[in-house]
């Protein structure tokens, strides 16, 4: 099959691969900053474009967790979601003030618009392409890169992007073989058809008490359950809820950042000690921590950054990821009445019998263990971070050849704040990048929308910067297809 490339002289051509919000957002970033002629390929396995698996969720009690005055899609236009709110529905529902938390699916079908009107407004000079399918590996060279595809022509590009976003939860030592075979573990929070079958009287236990368990109960509530939920994890956290805040200003000195963990603590609960003394509460003085985030984790040796994962993340999660007010009520509801428990324990197994699966927990800070049998066991126990571990062809291709590496605190892949993946030997790749989740190692958070809309502007200005490669010569690609295996029925 001939290379399929869209790239003449002088025109720069970028693949991105994934097209949720990371990849649409610097898909349009990319369009509304070409100043030469750019050919932008988005390359997306799932049938939905713009929303990715965030905000693809049809239920519509499934909430943003951040406020949508702050979810505009670009740094340099923060009320861009607002006016798009209140244009398309009369925003009735949104204050000026945009202290509103909407549907995960409204947001999907603002990036989606985002998107559409980046190419509809782009200059002459600037397209956009959407290739349906999987790319299942990335061959770099000194001209560019080379995609190759699961299912259609093999795609030629100045550089490449991977916005792959999150991967399901890998399972539990519990799910064993036999377990899987029983039809009673789902082992990915979002298989909405898995879930609908469940039983709607029978009892269900939840690994995990964060975001994604939360998202779990409210589906399962919708479609009607009636029999009681368990959500367990190591410590059974909560994430908490949102509260209006005021602007406050953090104590901490910008040109003095905390060096270890234990730093960060304390500075921390001294700015809460302010806080508290103006009248505000907590929630304030961490909202002014946020600017310093990305800083504060650069700062940090390795070691001080393992043991904040060690220690302090689980604590930090559910103080900086909080629930929207009114998701945060139906919790509390369901906990009232006894049909939701949240424990706090490690699942040791898990075993099928004629009723579900009998799993047995030890209680943390007990030396005592239940057993009960549930009617379904859902993994929510959030994304999987640690690449060793991660099946997707593409990822995989680049591990097992060396092009990219994890991170070694298996946060995602070794990547420069620039994003560019680093490979075994050490050195930065000139045409492979990486953004969103994938890439979040060298600054901790790299999940919510105000985070991901900056790295996405960062990334667009130094993909333009990057050197234009000279065109391939006829020896070129005959080497380049001999490579890939598509001469002289040779096959790779």
């Amino acid at each position: 099959m001939p290379l399929r490339s869209n790239r003449t002289s002088g025109n720069r051509h970028y693949a991105i691969v994934g097209a949720g919000f990371t990849g649409s957002v610097l898909a349009a970033q990319l369009l509304r900053g070409a100043e030469v002629p750019t050919t932008v390929t988005l390359i997306e396995r799932a049938d939905a474009v713009g929303a990715g698996l965030a905000y693809s969720t049809p239920n519509g009690r499934h909430l943003l967790n951040v406020r949508a005055a702050n979810m505009s899609a670009f740094p340099d236009d923060p009320h861009h979601f607002l006016r798009w709110l209140w244009a398309h529905d009369g925003g009735h529902d949104v204050p000026p003030s945009g202290q509103a938390f909407v549907s995960r699916a409204r947001y999907g079908a603002y990036i989606q618009d985002v998107l559409e009107e980046a190419r509809a407004k782009a200059p002459p000079h600037a397209a956009l392409n959407l290739v349906r399918g999987e790319a299942t590996d990335i061959l770099p060279g000194r001209d560019g890169v080379r995609i190759r595809m699961g299912n259609g022509p093999r795609l030629a590009a100045d550089a490449a992007v991977l916005c792959v976003g999150h991967f399901p939860p890998s399972l539990p030592p519990a799910a064993t073989e036999e377990v899987l075979a029983s039809g009673r573990f789902i082992g990915d929070p979002w298989n909405r058809a898995a879930i609908d079958a469940t039983d709607r009287d029978a009892p269900v236990l939840i690994l995990g008490t964060g975001l994604t368990m939360v998202d779990t109960v409210l589906t399962l509530l919708d479609e009607g359950h009636r029999g009681p939920i368990m959500a367990v994890s190591r410590r059974g956290l909560l994430p908490l809820v949102h509260r209006e805040t005021r602007a406050f200003t953090s104590f901490l000195c910008p040109d003095v950042m905390p060096s270890t963990a234990l730093d960060i603590l304390i500075a921390l609960k001294a700015d809460v000690r302010r806080a508290r003394a103006e009248g505000l509460d907590w929630r304030s003085a961490f909202d002014a921590l946020r600017p310093y985030h990305h800083r504060i984790w650069r700062h940090l040796p390795p070691e001080e950054r393992q043991r904040f994962l060690r220690h302090l993340r689980p604590y930090w999660n559910v103080h900086r990821h909080r629930l929207a007010p009114e998701v945060a009520s139906r919790i509390e509801a369901a906990r009232s009445i006894g049909q939701l428990e949240v424990g706090a324990g490690r699942l040791r197994s898990l075993t099928p019998t004629a009723g579900g699966l009998e799993a047995v927990v030890a209680e943390r800070g007990r030396d005592r263990e239940w057993r009960r049998t549930f009617g379904a066991v859902i993994n929510a126990c959030g994304p999987e971070c640690d690449y060793r571990r991660i099946r997707h062809p593409l990822v995989r291709a680049l591990l097992d050849r060396g092009m990219a590496r994890p991170d070694p605190l298996r946060l995602g892949l070794d990547v420069t704040e620039q994003g560019a993946l680093i490979g075994t030997d050490g050195r930065e790749s000139e045409r492979l990048f990486a953004l969103g989740p994938i890439a979040k190692a060298p600054f901790w958070e790299m999940t919510a929308v105000p985070e991901l809309r900056s790295q996405c502007a960062r990334a667009a200005e130094h993909l333009a910067g990057l050197p234009q490669p000279e065109p391939l010569s006829l020896a070129g690609l005959g080497r380049l297809a001999g490579a890939l295996g598509l001469g002289q029925g040779r096959r790779r």
